[in-house]
């Protein structure tokens, strides 16, 4: 078994910190060639030099692009493909996470910005890297959901809605470009420790999720990456379509 994915350009977005970093640095000391896309600049520029400095790691290319806005997204996608001629999968992890309110006091502006950062974003971003997958003969694109889009969390509402509409698309995306070599994957994982989560959620509520967890701890960003590369590698070539939970059972 194969699970190798050195030399394959991987574009990995909302790289500037949490998941996507620790995704975008862990796929580069596989030997990935791995594009950063992040909203401000200076933090993909900070990334890529992060990344140069580690032993054997593969070459970073940074790109800049906030996912709702497609002519943004158009270009820095454009940008990838001058620079390295393909993309071999993509890492759509770019989201937001608001602090948890009730339905009843979740004004629309909040509600709109999560659908558009998070389901709009993973629509936009899809639709323009997955022709050059198909020209390149077919990619994989991994979408990093999360376990609330799964299961009603209270006062969570608009973003565990963004995540379930992500996690349909990913499935439309299978059925309707599998044939042309595009594989498709959601990672939902559990309550995992960023600075979007803990803004979100109080400590009271992590050391209760916490107690639950193996370890008594909640899940760490690296815990993802090696089912990541697996997902990115020619390996799970089989595997489309599908949602794959990234935590314990607890019940």
């Amino acid at each position: 078994m194969d699970i190798n994915v050195s030399d394959k350009v991987i574009l990995v977005t909302g790289a500037g910190r949490g998941i996507g970093r620790s995704l975008a640095v862990g796929l580069a000391r596989e030997g990935a060639r791995t594009a950063v896309l992040t909203r401000r600049g200076e933090d993909g520029d900070r990334l890529a030099e992060e990344i140069g400095r580690l032993p054997g790691a593969g070459p970073v290319f940074p790109v800049v692009a906030d996912v709702s806005d497609e002519d943004a997204v158009e270009a820095a996608v454009t940008r990838v493909d001058r620079q390295w001629g393909r993309i071999d999968a993509l890492v759509h992890n770019a989201g937001w996470m608001p602090p948890a309110r009730p339905v009843l006091d979740t004004d629309l502006a909040t509600l709109r910005g999560v659908l558009e950062t998070n389901l709009v974003g993973s629509f936009v971003v899809t639709k323009h890297v997955a022709p050059v997958m198909i020209r390149g003969g077919g990619g994989r694109i991994v979408y990093v959901s999360s376990m609330i889009g799964v299961q009603a969390n209270p006062g969570l509402a608009a973003y565990g809605a963004s995540k379930a509409g992500v996690n349909i698309l990913s499935n439309v995306v299978h059925r309707e470009l599998a044939d042309q070599g595009v594989r498709t994957a959601v990672l939902a994982p559990g309550l995992t420790d960023t600075p979007g989560m803990r803004a979100s959620v109080g400590k009271e509520y992590i050391d209760k999720v916490a107690s639950a967890y193996p370890g008594g701890r909640v899940g760490q960003p690296e815990d993802i990456l090696a089912l990541t590369v697996f997902l990115c590698s020619d390996a799970a070539q089989h595997i489309s379509g599908t949602l794959l939970p990234v935590r314990p059972v607890t019940g």
